[in-house]
Protein backbone atom coordinates (compact mmCIF):
# COMPACT_ATOMS: atom_id res chain seq x y z
CA UNK A 1 0.00 0.00 0.00
CA UNK A 2 3.06 2.44 0.87
CA UNK A 3 4.26 1.88 -2.31
CA UNK A 4 1.39 1.91 -4.23
CA UNK A 5 0.77 5.48 -2.59
CA UNK A 6 4.24 6.50 -2.83
CA UNK A 7 4.03 5.58 -6.60
CA UNK A 8 0.66 7.81 -6.81
CA UNK A 9 2.55 10.65 -5.15
CA UNK A 10 5.23 10.69 -7.12
CA UNK A 11 3.08 10.42 -10.41
CA UNK A 12 1.61 13.34 -9.20
CA UNK A 13 4.45 14.99 -8.27
CA UNK A 14 5.77 14.25 -11.74
CA UNK A 15 2.59 15.67 -13.55
CA UNK A 16 2.88 18.52 -11.39
CA UNK A 17 6.51 19.19 -12.61
CA UNK A 18 5.64 18.98 -15.97
CA UNK A 19 2.33 21.46 -16.04
CA UNK A 20 4.71 23.57 -13.82
CA UNK A 21 7.32 23.30 -16.56
CA UNK A 22 4.94 24.15 -19.49
CA UNK A 23 3.87 27.21 -17.37
CA UNK A 24 7.16 28.49 -17.36
CA UNK A 25 7.55 27.50 -21.30
CA UNK A 26 4.66 29.51 -22.11
CA UNK A 27 4.99 32.30 -24.70
CA UNK A 28 5.55 35.56 -22.88
CA UNK A 29 2.97 38.04 -23.41
CA UNK A 30 5.87 40.79 -25.05
CA UNK A 31 6.41 38.07 -27.33
CA UNK A 32 2.76 36.99 -28.77
CA UNK A 33 2.70 39.71 -31.21
CA UNK A 34 5.82 39.28 -33.66
CA UNK A 35 5.49 40.27 -36.79
CA UNK A 36 7.87 39.69 -40.04
CA UNK A 37 7.84 41.93 -42.99
CA UNK A 38 9.99 41.56 -46.23
CA UNK A 39 12.20 44.44 -47.39
CA UNK A 40 15.18 44.54 -49.98
CA UNK A 41 17.05 42.19 -49.64
CA UNK A 42 16.38 41.45 -45.88
CA UNK A 43 13.28 41.02 -43.24
CA UNK A 44 12.30 43.00 -40.78
CA UNK A 45 11.02 41.36 -36.86
CA UNK A 46 8.68 43.49 -34.79
CA UNK A 47 7.32 42.27 -31.70
CA UNK A 48 6.16 44.40 -28.31
CA UNK A 49 8.58 45.57 -26.14
CA UNK A 50 7.47 43.47 -22.51
CA UNK A 51 9.63 43.59 -19.73
CA UNK A 52 12.36 41.06 -20.89
CA UNK A 53 15.56 43.12 -20.91
CA UNK A 54 17.47 41.70 -24.07
CA UNK A 55 16.23 38.87 -26.84
CA UNK A 56 18.15 35.84 -29.01
CA UNK A 57 16.89 35.74 -32.48
CA UNK A 58 16.56 32.45 -34.91
CA UNK A 59 16.08 31.51 -38.06
CA UNK A 60 15.15 29.14 -40.30
CA UNK A 61 16.46 29.44 -43.99
CA UNK A 62 14.32 27.86 -47.28
CA UNK A 63 14.76 24.51 -47.52
CA UNK A 64 15.99 23.49 -43.78
CA UNK A 65 14.16 23.15 -41.04
CA UNK A 66 16.57 23.93 -38.51
CA UNK A 67 16.59 26.84 -36.55
CA UNK A 68 20.02 28.75 -35.67
CA UNK A 69 20.85 31.71 -33.95
CA UNK A 70 21.79 34.81 -36.15
CA UNK A 71 22.40 37.77 -33.43
CA UNK A 72 25.62 37.41 -32.95
CA UNK A 73 24.98 39.64 -29.62
CA UNK A 74 22.26 39.74 -27.31
CA UNK A 75 19.58 42.09 -28.70
CA UNK A 76 18.52 44.93 -26.24
CA UNK A 77 15.31 46.55 -28.51
CA UNK A 78 12.32 45.01 -30.36
CA UNK A 79 12.83 45.18 -33.88
CA UNK A 80 15.41 43.68 -35.54
CA UNK A 81 16.70 44.14 -39.43
CA UNK A 82 18.01 40.66 -40.77
CA UNK A 83 19.59 41.55 -44.03
CA UNK A 84 20.17 38.66 -45.90
CA UNK A 85 21.35 40.28 -49.38
CA UNK A 86 19.02 37.93 -51.29
CA UNK A 87 15.64 38.23 -52.80
CA UNK A 88 14.21 34.96 -53.20
CA UNK A 89 13.08 31.82 -50.74
CA UNK A 90 10.94 32.43 -47.72
CA UNK A 91 12.87 32.45 -44.23
CA UNK A 92 11.10 31.89 -40.54
CA UNK A 93 11.97 33.27 -37.41
CA UNK A 94 11.52 32.99 -33.87
CA UNK A 95 12.26 34.97 -30.68
CA UNK A 96 12.79 34.41 -27.18
CA UNK A 97 13.09 37.09 -24.39
CA UNK A 98 15.85 36.91 -21.57
CA UNK A 99 14.24 38.29 -18.23
CA UNK A 100 17.07 39.77 -15.78
CA UNK A 101 16.35 41.36 -11.94
CA UNK A 102 17.33 44.60 -11.23
CA UNK A 103 20.28 42.83 -9.05
CA UNK A 104 22.06 40.94 -11.97
CA UNK A 105 21.95 38.30 -10.30
CA UNK A 106 18.71 35.61 -11.50
CA UNK A 107 17.91 35.26 -15.36
CA UNK A 108 14.93 33.54 -16.91
CA UNK A 109 13.68 32.91 -20.63
CA UNK A 110 10.71 32.95 -22.09
CA UNK A 111 9.29 30.33 -24.58
CA UNK A 112 10.37 30.96 -28.43
CA UNK A 113 7.51 33.09 -29.83
CA UNK A 114 5.05 32.11 -32.37
CA UNK A 115 7.01 31.25 -35.62
CA UNK A 116 6.78 33.91 -38.33
CA UNK A 117 7.99 33.86 -41.93
CA UNK A 118 8.62 36.61 -44.47
CA UNK A 119 10.43 36.87 -47.78
CA UNK A 120 13.09 39.63 -48.69
CA UNK A 121 11.94 41.26 -52.37
CA UNK A 122 13.69 43.66 -55.06
CA UNK A 123 12.29 47.47 -54.81
CA UNK A 124 12.43 50.51 -56.43
CA UNK A 125 14.55 53.44 -55.74
CA UNK A 126 11.60 55.09 -54.62
CA UNK A 127 10.53 52.26 -52.42
CA UNK A 128 13.59 51.89 -51.09
CA UNK A 129 13.29 55.14 -49.77
CA UNK A 130 10.10 54.07 -48.41
CA UNK A 131 11.52 51.61 -46.28
CA UNK A 132 14.46 53.45 -44.86
CA UNK A 133 11.63 56.33 -43.90
CA UNK A 134 9.14 53.21 -42.27
CA UNK A 135 12.31 51.81 -40.46
CA UNK A 136 13.62 55.31 -38.85
CA UNK A 137 10.04 56.09 -38.20
CA UNK A 138 10.29 52.90 -36.17
CA UNK A 139 12.74 53.93 -33.97
CA UNK A 140 10.17 56.51 -32.39
CA UNK A 141 6.96 54.74 -32.49
CA UNK A 142 7.35 50.65 -32.06
CA UNK A 143 10.63 51.46 -29.62
CA UNK A 144 9.28 54.44 -28.01
CA UNK A 145 8.96 54.59 -23.99
CA UNK A 146 5.57 52.46 -22.69
CA UNK A 147 4.47 54.80 -20.64
CA UNK A 148 5.03 58.33 -21.51
CA UNK A 149 5.72 57.57 -25.23
CA UNK A 150 8.92 59.91 -25.84
CA UNK A 151 11.61 58.68 -27.79
CA UNK A 152 14.83 57.14 -25.94
CA UNK A 153 18.00 58.50 -25.73
CA UNK A 154 19.28 55.62 -27.72
CA UNK A 155 19.60 51.88 -28.17
CA UNK A 156 21.69 50.06 -25.37
CA UNK A 157 25.24 48.72 -26.54
CA UNK A 158 25.40 45.18 -27.24
CA UNK A 159 28.37 44.14 -25.18
CA UNK A 160 27.79 40.17 -24.53
CA UNK A 161 27.09 37.52 -26.48
CA UNK A 162 25.37 35.29 -23.88
CA UNK A 163 23.86 36.06 -20.44
CA UNK A 164 27.43 34.59 -18.86
CA UNK A 165 29.28 37.51 -20.69
CA UNK A 166 27.21 40.70 -18.73
CA UNK A 167 28.05 42.10 -15.45
CA UNK A 168 25.77 44.41 -13.21
CA UNK A 169 27.53 47.09 -14.43
CA UNK A 170 26.31 47.01 -17.86
CA UNK A 171 23.08 45.30 -16.85
CA UNK A 172 22.22 48.35 -14.66
CA UNK A 173 23.52 50.50 -17.78
CA UNK A 174 21.00 48.56 -20.10
CA UNK A 175 18.11 48.99 -17.28
CA UNK A 176 19.24 52.77 -17.31
CA UNK A 177 18.71 53.58 -21.00
CA UNK A 178 15.25 51.42 -20.91
CA UNK A 179 13.85 54.59 -19.06
CA UNK A 180 16.51 57.40 -20.26
CA UNK A 181 14.40 59.67 -22.70
CA UNK A 182 15.26 62.89 -24.74
CA UNK A 183 13.03 65.73 -25.49
CA UNK A 184 15.04 66.79 -28.69
CA UNK A 185 14.16 63.35 -30.36
CA UNK A 186 11.15 63.39 -29.28
CA UNK A 187 10.47 66.68 -31.30
CA UNK A 188 11.92 64.67 -34.02
CA UNK A 189 9.56 62.10 -33.48
CA UNK A 190 6.38 64.22 -33.50
CA UNK A 191 7.52 64.84 -37.22
CA UNK A 192 8.13 61.28 -37.85
CA UNK A 193 4.28 60.64 -36.47
CA UNK A 194 3.08 62.79 -39.48
CA UNK A 195 5.39 60.85 -42.24
CA UNK A 196 4.11 57.69 -40.30
CA UNK A 197 0.66 58.38 -41.16
CA UNK A 198 0.55 60.33 -44.39
CA UNK A 199 2.92 57.24 -45.90
CA UNK A 200 0.54 54.66 -44.20
CA UNK A 201 3.13 52.94 -41.59
CA UNK A 202 0.69 53.37 -39.19
CA UNK A 203 -3.50 54.45 -39.34
CA UNK A 204 -4.71 58.18 -38.27
CA UNK A 205 -6.48 56.82 -34.78
CA UNK A 206 -3.05 55.28 -34.05
CA UNK A 207 -1.63 58.20 -34.58
CA UNK A 208 -3.64 60.14 -32.54
CA UNK A 209 -3.14 58.36 -29.42
CA UNK A 210 -0.06 58.08 -29.62
CA UNK A 211 0.14 62.49 -30.24
CA UNK A 212 -1.64 62.32 -27.01
CA UNK A 213 0.58 60.00 -24.98
CA UNK A 214 2.92 62.15 -25.04
CA UNK A 215 1.58 65.40 -24.61
CA UNK A 216 -0.64 64.37 -21.89
CA UNK A 217 2.86 63.12 -20.40
CA UNK A 218 4.54 65.96 -20.89
CA UNK A 219 1.94 68.26 -19.90
CA UNK A 220 1.02 66.82 -16.60
CA UNK A 221 4.01 64.51 -15.23
CA UNK A 222 7.42 65.71 -17.05
CA UNK A 223 9.35 68.66 -15.70
CA UNK A 224 9.33 72.26 -16.51
CA UNK A 225 11.22 75.33 -15.77
CA UNK A 226 9.78 78.27 -16.95
CA UNK A 227 8.24 76.49 -19.21
CA UNK A 228 11.10 74.60 -20.37
CA UNK A 229 12.16 71.69 -20.51
CA UNK A 230 15.24 69.47 -19.66
CA UNK A 231 17.65 67.13 -22.28
CA UNK A 232 16.66 64.83 -20.39
CA UNK A 233 14.31 62.53 -18.60
CA UNK A 234 12.87 59.87 -17.00
CA UNK A 235 9.87 58.30 -19.19
CA UNK A 236 8.59 56.97 -16.63
CA UNK A 237 8.65 59.24 -13.87
CA UNK A 238 8.89 62.91 -16.01
CA UNK A 239 11.47 63.32 -13.79
CA UNK A 240 14.60 65.33 -14.96
CA UNK A 241 18.28 63.58 -15.37
CA UNK A 242 21.25 65.72 -15.49
CA UNK A 243 22.91 66.01 -19.02
CA UNK A 244 26.17 67.67 -18.87
CA UNK A 245 27.38 68.04 -15.73
CA UNK A 246 25.90 68.65 -12.17
CA UNK A 247 24.68 72.07 -13.68
CA UNK A 248 22.56 70.46 -16.59
CA UNK A 249 19.82 69.88 -14.21
CA UNK A 250 17.44 71.67 -15.46
CA UNK A 251 16.14 73.85 -19.16
CA UNK A 252 18.02 73.29 -22.19
CA UNK A 253 16.37 75.97 -24.42
CA UNK A 254 17.51 74.26 -27.67
CA UNK A 255 16.28 70.83 -27.00
CA UNK A 256 13.12 72.40 -26.01
CA UNK A 257 13.18 74.20 -29.23
CA UNK A 258 13.24 71.15 -31.15
CA UNK A 259 10.55 69.91 -29.19
CA UNK A 260 8.13 72.63 -29.25
CA UNK A 261 8.36 72.31 -33.22
CA UNK A 262 6.98 68.77 -32.86
CA UNK A 263 4.15 70.77 -30.61
CA UNK A 264 3.07 73.30 -33.74
CA UNK A 265 3.63 70.72 -36.17
CA UNK A 266 0.80 68.18 -34.09
CA UNK A 267 -1.30 71.47 -33.33
CA UNK A 268 -1.66 72.43 -37.42
CA UNK A 269 -1.60 68.20 -38.45
CA UNK A 270 -4.19 67.36 -36.56
CA UNK A 271 -7.12 69.57 -37.54
CA UNK A 272 -10.04 67.11 -37.20
CA UNK A 273 -13.25 67.93 -35.43
CA UNK A 274 -12.85 64.68 -33.40
CA UNK A 275 -12.72 64.99 -29.49
CA UNK A 276 -8.73 63.53 -29.50
CA UNK A 277 -8.18 65.71 -32.47
CA UNK A 278 -8.90 68.92 -30.56
CA UNK A 279 -7.04 68.04 -27.18
CA UNK A 280 -3.86 67.32 -29.26
CA UNK A 281 -4.31 71.29 -30.48
CA UNK A 282 -5.14 72.48 -26.75
CA UNK A 283 -2.39 70.72 -25.47
CA UNK A 284 0.15 71.12 -28.10
CA UNK A 285 -0.66 74.91 -27.89
CA UNK A 286 -0.66 75.23 -23.84
CA UNK A 287 2.78 73.51 -24.10
CA UNK A 288 4.25 76.07 -26.63
CA UNK A 289 2.48 79.09 -25.04
CA UNK A 290 3.60 77.89 -21.96
CA UNK A 291 7.36 78.48 -22.66
CA UNK A 292 8.90 81.56 -21.31
CA UNK A 293 11.43 82.53 -24.05
CA UNK A 294 12.02 86.13 -22.80
CA UNK A 295 13.00 84.42 -19.07
CA UNK A 296 16.26 82.93 -20.78
CA UNK A 297 17.64 86.33 -22.50
CA UNK A 298 21.04 87.12 -21.35
CA UNK A 299 21.69 89.11 -18.34
CA UNK A 300 25.23 90.49 -19.33
CA UNK A 301 26.30 92.30 -22.14
CA UNK A 302 26.15 89.92 -24.71
CA UNK A 303 23.91 91.72 -26.97
CA UNK A 304 20.66 90.02 -25.64
CA UNK A 305 21.41 86.70 -26.75
CA UNK A 306 19.74 83.47 -25.61
CA UNK A 307 21.21 80.70 -22.84
CA UNK A 308 20.96 77.60 -23.58
CA UNK A 309 20.73 76.64 -19.81
CA UNK A 310 19.53 77.45 -16.69
CA UNK A 311 19.48 75.11 -13.49
CA UNK A 312 17.47 75.40 -10.18
CA UNK A 313 20.06 74.85 -8.15
CA UNK A 314 22.79 76.44 -9.97
CA UNK A 315 21.06 79.48 -12.01
CA UNK A 316 23.00 80.42 -14.75
CA UNK A 317 26.14 79.07 -13.70
CA UNK A 318 27.12 77.57 -17.27
CA UNK A 319 26.49 80.58 -19.17
CA UNK A 320 26.19 78.89 -22.50
CA UNK A 321 25.46 81.56 -24.72
CA UNK A 322 23.43 80.46 -28.10
CA UNK A 323 25.17 82.28 -30.85
CA UNK A 324 25.41 81.43 -34.37
CA UNK A 325 25.72 79.59 -36.84
CA UNK A 326 25.18 76.06 -35.82
CA UNK A 327 21.86 73.66 -35.22
CA UNK A 328 19.95 76.18 -33.24
CA UNK A 329 18.91 78.66 -34.88
CA UNK A 330 14.49 77.16 -34.43
CA UNK A 331 15.45 78.44 -31.04
CA UNK A 332 15.44 82.38 -31.99
CA UNK A 333 12.32 81.84 -34.54
CA UNK A 334 10.31 79.92 -32.15
CA UNK A 335 12.01 82.80 -29.26
CA UNK A 336 10.96 85.48 -31.69
CA UNK A 337 7.36 84.15 -32.71
CA UNK A 338 6.38 83.28 -29.22
CA UNK A 339 2.58 84.70 -28.92
CA UNK A 340 3.38 84.71 -25.16
CA UNK A 341 6.60 85.03 -23.90
CA UNK A 342 8.48 86.76 -27.68
CA UNK A 343 12.19 87.82 -27.25
CA UNK A 344 12.97 91.32 -29.25
CA UNK A 345 14.36 91.35 -32.65
CA UNK A 346 17.62 92.83 -31.39
CA UNK A 347 17.97 89.66 -29.68
CA UNK A 348 18.44 87.81 -32.87
CA UNK A 349 20.20 90.29 -34.44
CA UNK A 350 22.80 90.79 -31.89
CA UNK A 351 22.82 87.61 -30.35
CA UNK A 352 21.87 85.41 -33.05
CA UNK A 353 23.82 86.75 -35.98
CA UNK A 354 26.95 87.74 -34.20
CA UNK A 355 30.05 88.53 -36.13
CA UNK A 356 31.04 85.07 -36.49
CA UNK A 357 28.19 84.35 -38.46
CA UNK A 358 29.13 84.49 -42.00
CA UNK A 359 32.83 84.78 -43.52
CA UNK A 360 33.55 85.39 -47.38
CA UNK A 361 35.67 82.43 -48.66
CA UNK A 362 36.31 79.21 -50.88
CA UNK A 363 36.67 75.88 -49.85
CA UNK A 364 37.23 73.44 -52.24
CA UNK A 365 36.44 75.79 -54.92
CA UNK A 366 33.18 76.52 -53.23
CA UNK A 367 32.42 80.48 -52.67
CA UNK A 368 30.82 80.12 -49.25
CA UNK A 369 29.62 83.07 -47.16
CA UNK A 370 26.99 80.90 -44.02
CA UNK A 371 29.36 80.23 -41.20
CA UNK A 372 32.97 79.61 -41.20
CA UNK A 373 35.33 76.94 -42.74
CA UNK A 374 34.02 73.99 -44.61
CA UNK A 375 30.60 74.64 -42.82
CA UNK A 376 30.52 72.17 -39.87
CA UNK A 377 29.12 69.31 -38.83
CA UNK A 378 26.36 68.58 -41.19
CA UNK A 379 23.60 68.11 -38.68
CA UNK A 380 23.52 72.30 -38.55
CA UNK A 381 21.63 71.88 -41.88
CA UNK A 382 18.94 69.48 -40.13
CA UNK A 383 17.93 69.81 -36.83
CA UNK A 384 16.57 73.35 -37.14
CA UNK A 385 15.10 72.50 -40.52
CA UNK A 386 12.80 69.51 -40.20
CA UNK A 387 9.47 72.02 -40.21
CA UNK A 388 11.23 75.57 -40.63
CA UNK A 389 12.03 75.62 -44.32
CA UNK A 390 15.16 77.24 -45.30
CA UNK A 391 13.91 78.68 -48.83
CA UNK A 392 12.16 81.35 -46.69
CA UNK A 393 14.54 83.17 -45.53
CA UNK A 394 18.24 84.74 -46.94
CA UNK A 395 21.31 85.71 -45.48
CA UNK A 396 23.65 87.95 -47.57
CA UNK A 397 21.53 87.87 -50.80
CA UNK A 398 21.12 83.73 -50.81
CA UNK A 399 18.51 80.85 -48.82
CA UNK A 400 19.39 79.55 -46.45
CA UNK A 401 18.44 76.14 -48.45
CA UNK A 402 21.45 77.55 -50.74
CA UNK A 403 24.07 77.93 -48.32
CA UNK A 404 23.14 74.34 -47.36
CA UNK A 405 23.59 72.94 -51.13
CA UNK A 406 26.96 74.43 -50.70
CA UNK A 407 27.51 72.82 -47.28
CA UNK A 408 27.15 69.57 -48.98
CA UNK A 409 28.94 70.67 -51.91
CA UNK A 410 31.95 71.07 -50.06
CA UNK A 411 31.56 68.11 -47.86
CA UNK A 412 31.07 65.78 -50.57
CA UNK A 413 34.37 66.98 -52.94
CA UNK A 414 36.00 66.92 -48.96
CA UNK A 415 35.56 63.18 -48.76
CA UNK A 416 36.77 62.57 -52.80
CA UNK A 417 39.77 64.27 -51.64
CA UNK A 418 40.59 62.39 -48.61
CA UNK A 419 39.70 58.66 -50.81
CA UNK A 420 43.88 57.86 -50.14
CA UNK A 421 43.80 58.96 -46.26
CA UNK A 422 40.59 57.39 -45.16
CA UNK A 423 38.86 53.87 -46.56
CA UNK A 424 35.91 54.55 -48.41
CA UNK A 425 35.67 58.08 -48.42
CA UNK A 426 35.06 59.60 -51.97
CA UNK A 427 31.86 57.46 -52.81
CA UNK A 428 30.90 57.87 -49.58
CA UNK A 429 30.67 61.14 -47.32
CA UNK A 430 28.94 63.09 -44.63
CA UNK A 431 30.49 64.34 -41.26
CA UNK A 432 28.83 65.14 -38.49
CA UNK A 433 27.88 64.93 -34.65
CA UNK A 434 27.80 60.85 -34.07
CA UNK A 435 29.41 58.15 -32.12
CA UNK A 436 33.31 57.12 -33.54
CA UNK A 437 35.66 54.50 -32.07
CA UNK A 438 36.98 56.86 -29.20
CA UNK A 439 33.21 57.89 -27.78
CA UNK A 440 31.24 60.65 -29.80
CA UNK A 441 32.48 64.10 -31.44
CA UNK A 442 31.19 66.43 -33.76
CA UNK A 443 32.85 65.22 -36.87
CA UNK A 444 33.47 68.00 -39.97
CA UNK A 445 36.40 68.32 -42.38
CA UNK A 446 39.77 69.30 -41.67
CA UNK A 447 41.00 68.54 -38.09
CA UNK A 448 38.08 67.42 -36.53
CA UNK A 449 37.87 64.11 -39.18
CA UNK A 450 39.01 60.61 -38.03
CA UNK A 451 37.48 58.64 -41.03
CA UNK A 452 34.00 58.59 -39.28
CA UNK A 453 30.94 58.14 -41.50
CA UNK A 454 27.51 58.48 -39.86
CA UNK A 455 24.27 57.73 -42.85
CA UNK A 456 22.47 60.30 -40.96
CA UNK A 457 24.71 62.92 -42.26
CA UNK A 458 23.77 62.48 -46.00
CA UNK A 459 20.84 60.75 -45.78
CA UNK A 460 19.09 63.62 -44.51
CA UNK A 461 20.61 66.18 -46.30
CA UNK A 462 18.56 64.87 -49.52
CA UNK A 463 16.55 68.02 -49.72
CA UNK A 464 20.05 69.62 -50.54
CA UNK A 465 21.93 66.94 -52.66
CA UNK A 466 19.36 64.98 -53.85
CA UNK A 467 21.72 62.95 -56.20
CA UNK A 468 24.52 62.11 -54.09
CA UNK A 469 22.58 61.08 -51.01
CA UNK A 470 20.55 58.84 -53.13
CA UNK A 471 24.28 57.46 -54.39
CA UNK A 472 25.40 57.21 -51.24
CA UNK A 473 22.21 55.29 -49.79
CA UNK A 474 22.51 52.66 -52.97
CA UNK A 475 26.16 51.87 -51.48
CA UNK A 476 26.08 51.48 -48.08
CA UNK A 477 22.85 49.62 -48.50
CA UNK A 478 23.99 47.01 -51.97
CA UNK A 479 27.84 47.05 -50.93
CA UNK A 480 27.64 46.91 -46.86
CA UNK A 481 24.29 46.30 -45.68
CA UNK A 482 25.32 43.13 -44.25
CA UNK A 483 27.45 45.32 -42.06
CA UNK A 484 25.66 48.50 -41.73
CA UNK A 485 22.10 47.39 -41.41
CA UNK A 486 20.84 47.16 -37.29
CA UNK A 487 17.56 47.46 -36.00
CA UNK A 488 16.06 50.78 -37.34
CA UNK A 489 17.74 50.81 -40.51
CA UNK A 490 21.88 51.79 -40.81
CA UNK A 491 23.99 51.90 -37.45
CA UNK A 492 24.66 55.23 -35.95
CA UNK A 493 28.20 55.77 -37.30
CA UNK A 494 31.15 53.79 -38.70
CA UNK A 495 34.66 53.97 -39.50
CA UNK A 496 35.97 51.50 -42.24
CA UNK A 497 39.78 52.97 -41.41
CA UNK A 498 39.36 50.99 -38.25
CA UNK A 499 37.47 48.43 -38.95
CA UNK A 500 34.85 50.07 -36.56
CA UNK A 501 31.01 50.05 -36.80
CA UNK A 502 28.45 51.36 -33.89
CA UNK A 503 26.50 49.29 -31.92
CA UNK A 504 24.07 51.73 -30.86
CA UNK A 505 21.78 54.47 -32.75
CA UNK A 506 21.31 57.91 -30.96
CA UNK A 507 17.58 58.91 -31.03
CA UNK A 508 19.04 62.64 -32.64
CA UNK A 509 20.50 60.87 -35.92
CA UNK A 510 17.57 58.41 -36.63
CA UNK A 511 15.12 61.27 -36.25
CA UNK A 512 15.90 64.17 -38.86
CA UNK A 513 16.40 60.98 -42.01
CA UNK A 514 12.27 60.30 -42.60
CA UNK A 515 11.05 63.96 -42.44
CA UNK A 516 13.86 65.23 -44.13
CA UNK A 517 13.65 62.33 -47.13
CA UNK A 518 9.87 63.42 -47.03
CA UNK A 519 10.78 67.30 -47.57
CA UNK A 520 12.74 66.37 -50.54
CA UNK A 521 9.73 63.94 -51.86
CA UNK A 522 6.75 66.61 -50.94
CA UNK A 523 7.79 68.92 -49.26
CA UNK A 524 5.10 67.50 -46.19
CA UNK A 525 6.76 68.63 -42.90
CA UNK A 526 7.88 71.94 -44.20
CA UNK A 527 4.37 72.67 -45.74
CA UNK A 528 2.49 71.96 -42.39
CA UNK A 529 5.00 73.44 -39.62
CA UNK A 530 5.12 77.21 -42.48
CA UNK A 531 1.26 77.06 -42.21
CA UNK A 532 1.34 77.92 -38.36
CA UNK A 533 0.81 81.74 -37.91
CA UNK A 534 3.24 82.73 -35.71
CA UNK A 535 6.27 81.25 -37.45
CA UNK A 536 5.02 83.86 -40.46
CA UNK A 537 5.54 86.66 -37.91
CA UNK A 538 8.45 85.66 -37.29
CA UNK A 539 9.71 85.22 -40.45
CA UNK A 540 8.62 88.83 -41.44
CA UNK A 541 10.28 90.03 -38.31
CA UNK A 542 13.44 88.78 -39.72
CA UNK A 543 13.14 90.25 -43.17
CA UNK A 544 12.74 93.53 -41.40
Amino acid sequence: MFKKLSSWVLSVLFIMSLSAFAATLSPAPELRHIRAKGGCGRVDLIWDQGKALFFEIERCNPGTNKFRRINKLLWTSNVYGDFIGKTNGIYAYRVRGIFVSKNGKSTSYSAWSPVVKAAPHKVTTEQLLTEIQQVSFRYFYNFRHPVSGLAREKTPYRQAKTIADLNPHYINSVQRLRQLCTTGATGMGMFNLIVGIERGFITRKEGVDWALQMLRFLNTRANRFHGAFSHWLNGETGKTIHFAGKADNGADTVETAFLASGFIVLREYFTGSSSAEKEIRKLADNLWRGIEWDWFVSKDNRGGSLYWHWSPDYGWEKKHHVRGFNEAQILYILALASPTHAVSRSSYNKGWVNKHYGQNRTEFGVPMTLGRGAGGPLFFTHYSYLGFDPRTINYRGETYFEHFRKFCDVQIKYARSKSKTFKGYGPLWGLTSSTDPKGYAGHAPGKRDNGTIAPTAAISSMPYAPEESMEFIKIIYMMYGKMLWKDFGFTDAFNLTDNWIAETLIGIDVGPIAPMIENHRTGLCWKIFMRAPEIKVAIKMIEK
